[in-house]
């Protein structure tokens, strides 16, 4: 693979495997990519295209309204390239693979570990030892794919190796250890997971009308 498109049995593996750990309606293909209805205040729809298409460049000329995003696993340059003048380019994500085992660190002291399993969903939660919520995360399984999704470690908590313990927790929760692990990281998160040893697999631009 390289980081212009993503192979779309993966991208949709993906999309299936967040809907089910967001509790959202399974990925329609349409438009030469998939169509994902997430309904939450911030956004309504959006479709996301494995590489620029046609079918992209169709769609953005018929959207009329805020809150529905497109999305393509390409830069934010050849996204911005193919839309209308009125659309507004996102901060560019990017795509990441694990390219293997992450070395496993103890839980820090003062900490404690709250792993539960609903289906192909698992989510982890570490708390300190008065109740508060430190980090949390969740993975989701699903056609070959384990997707990593909301991992969030909160800002006074970091710096102990706690996103650590909990992206190796839900790597050990995985049911398949054949699965293609996969996550979308900002800018500031692919250096940190690259230095968890994960690599990126393709890029990935997102717009919407302001």
């Amino acid at each position: 693979m390289n980081n212009e498109g993503l192979d779309p049995h993966l991208l949709h593996a993906w999309l299936a495997a967040r809907s089910l750990a967001r509790g959202l309606p399974m990925p329609v293909v349409e438009h030469g990519g998939f169509r994902v209805d997430t309904g939450s205040e911030a956004e309504t729809v959006r479709w996301v295209c494995p590489r620029m298409c046609d079918g992209l460049k169709e769609l953005a000329g018929t959207i009329h309204q805020s809150r529905q995003f497109l999305k393509v696993c390409e830069t934010s340059e050849a996204l911005l390239a193919a839309l209308p003048a009125h659309w507004t380019i996102h901060a560019p994500s990017h795509v990441m693979r694990a390219n293997g085992p992450m070395a496993r660190r103890q839980l820090a002291d003062g900490y404690a570990i709250a792993v539960e399993q609903s289906g192909a969903v698992t989510s982890v939660r570490i708390v300190t030892d008065t109740g508060i919520l430190a980090a949390s995360g969740y993975g989701a399984e699903t056609d070959g794919v384990f997707v990593y999704d909301r991992i969030v470690t909160e800002a006074e908590h970091r710096r102990k190796g706690l996103g650590n313990v909990l992206m190796q927790t839900l790597h050990e929760a995985r049911r398949d250890p054949e699965s293609v692990e996969l996550l979308v990281a900002t800018d500031d998160g692919r250096a940190l997971y690259e230095m968890l040893g994960w690599g990126k697999i393709a890029s990935y631009a997102s717009a919407s009308l302001q």
